[in-house]
């Protein structure tokens, strides 16, 4: 049932890791409901974790709270909910057992993020470590914001470079929103050396020796090697894109131009600065240099 369900995702266009992200915390419940009722049904048939009742879920709640840190059982308890609300929809159970459930609040943590000391440190080790392509993917995640598939997505016809100014098309970012961005000189450098050394003439602007359009996986697995490199641990792709928007926030740029450069819109094409205000919470780094502020010597 639960393989019908990521199907259901996949053709709603989900993302790999959003359709994995489900299913983890699918495998979650079901372990521990595995483990909770061993033992066939009276009629002999297995104890599926749809079977579960509200009990059942309010009992996986409170003894997850000892299992799995408060963000993962968060997490695991918003998707439990959309997947029985899934099974309810298509006839599979009667109700939903997670719905009348309180929802766990969570304190809201700032997303890492690389201070200037480990931004210099990654380009560092990419320049002694890679090439030309690598630099100018890291360089372009780090100083536009772009998402992997964003970036991923990107063809030929999407950017636009010159000595003085470039801009980058975002066609169809996450849920389908298209954006420009402007490029600063580091970009453009990059770029502009990247495009010298470029050996096809596929639409895509980054690509392999096997695809004319380089997949999330490879993107990631690159980072993840500057990663060991550089002993970064919180390094990864999203941590490029929320040190972007931390980088334009205590540069007091507004938040609605931050959104706007994020891809953080509404419906109706106005800044979301709800959700771009959570990559703008001050860290620790942060918090500590406030306070030095106030220091007499």
């Amino acid at each position: 049932m639960i393989t019908a369900f990521i199907d259901n995702l996949h053709r709603q266009g989900k993302s790999d890791v959003t359709q994995q992200s489900y299913l983890s915390s699918w495998n979650r419940f079901a372990t521990w409901f595995g483990i909770e009722y061993p033992h066939p049904t009276p009629n002999g048939g297995p104890m599926e974790p749809q079977m579960a009742t509200q009990l059942d879920v309010a009992n996986f709640k409170r003894q997850g709270s000892k299992l799995y840190k408060p963000s993962t059982l968060a997490l695991t308890m918003v998707h439990l909910n959309v997947i029985f609300r899934w099974m309810v929809q298509h006839g599979h159970i009667p109700d939903n057992p997670v719905e009348n459930l309180d929802r766990l609040t969570v304190p809201q943590s700032a997303p890492k993020w690389l201070n200037r000391q480990e931004q210099n440190s990654l380009i560092r080790m990419v320049r002694q470590h890679g090439d030309i392509r690598e630099l100018a993917i890291i360089t372009l995640m780090l100083h536009s914001g772009v998402r992997v598939q964003e970036l991923c997505d990107i063809r030929m016809n999407d950017l636009k470079l010159s000595e003085r100014k470039g801009t980058l098309t975002i066609q169809s970012g996450k849920h389908g929103k298209y954006r420009e961005i402007p490029l600063n000189i580091d970009i453009r450098r990059v770029l502009a050396r990247y495009l010298e050394t470029r050996q096809t003439t596929g639409d895509y602007l980054f690509y392999t020796q096997r695809r004319e359009k380089m997949t999330t996986k490879a993107v990631q697995c690159i980072v993840k090697k500057y990663s060991r490199l550089t002993g970064i641990e919180h390094l990864t792709c999203h941590t490029l894109r929320h040190t972007f928007a931390h980088e334009l926030s205590i540069r007091k740029v507004p938040m609605d131009v931050i959104a706007r450069l994020m891809g953080h819109m509404k419906s109706d094409g106005s800044p979301n600065l709800a959700m771009t205000s959570r990559y703008t919470m001050p860290g620790e780094d942060d918090l500590a240099r406030a306070v030095e502020e106030l220091s007499w010597v």
